[in-house]
């Protein structure tokens, strides 16, 4: 059962789980019990099986403090085959796909995947090897949103770009380098995979040379880059405006 489960954190990410697929959840534990808590009433009034444990048993559990007084054992869910979501896209007008590289700070992919089903992010990729994986600290951080997008892990993201560039999807990497356009005279296109890469070293190279098109954020005051969760929210936003 351990392999079939997981554990999620914070009071929106539980709360967009009972809201979306109530019966993913096993069990909450928590060390919160007031009356006036609506998470608990909640929980208690669609039958979710409730452990009462002392607060340091839920940091342990997690690793983590920042539990809000409750952790989640859910289902995993069932990720979608990107064979399969390749061959639905084909018949899809417009589509948005979302490929990060190298982000290891759980609190940034939670906030990326938060922006990524704000501005409805049809899949969100990212490498097996080359980052975080999908943590307790990361589904709080995304307010639920882990628990929404469709994600898939893969083994190499320069042979899965290819794969959706074969399908019809321009590939557009965030970067700040010489040949790179600014965002806010891209002409998107339909479908596209937007490439983001970790803060330190950006795209790993050959990924970046695999992209048909680079962009970058303007910058008009005096610090001159925003984080990557942060510059991921502009750029799904700007593409997202231009449809």
């Amino acid at each position: 059962m351990r392999n079939e489960t997981q554990l999620i954190i914070g009071r929106n990410c539980i709360r967009e789980v009972l809201r979306a697929t109530p019966e993913r959840i096993v069990e909450v534990c928590t060390c919160h019990k007031l009356p006036d808590d609506s998470l608990y009433a909640d929980l208690l009034q669609n039958g979710v099986k409730i452990r009462e444990v002392q607060k340091k048993e839920l940091a342990r559990m997690v690793e983590s403090e920042s539990h809000q007084s409750y952790v989640a054992v859910v289902k995993r869910r069932e990720q979608p085959d990107l064979k399969q979501f390749l061959k639905k896209s084909q018949d899809a007008d417009t589509s948005v796909v979302l490929m990060l590289d190298s982000i290891y700070d759980p609190q940034n992919l939670g906030a990326i995947i938060r922006a990524a089903e704000c501005f409805g992010v049809d899949l969100v990729v990212f490498s097996k090897n080359r980052g975080a994986a999908i943590t307790p600290v990361a589904t709080k951080t995304s307010a639920g949103g882990t628990e929404l997008v469709p994600i898939i892990a893969v083994s190499n993201l320069v042979s899965t770009l290819k794969a959706f560039q074969k399908e019809g999807y321009w590939g557009a990497a965030a970067d700040v380098g010489e040949r790179s356009q600014s965002v806010y005279e891209f002409d998107f296109p339909n479908k596209i995979v937007i490439v983001m890469g970790s803060e330190g070293k950006g795209i790993q190279p050959l990924l970046s040379k695999t992209c048909d098109f680079h962009l970058s954020i303007p910058m008009l005051g005096n610090i001159d880059s925003l984080n990557v969760s942060q510059a991921s929210a502009v750029l799904l936003s700007c593409c997202r405006q231009a449809r």
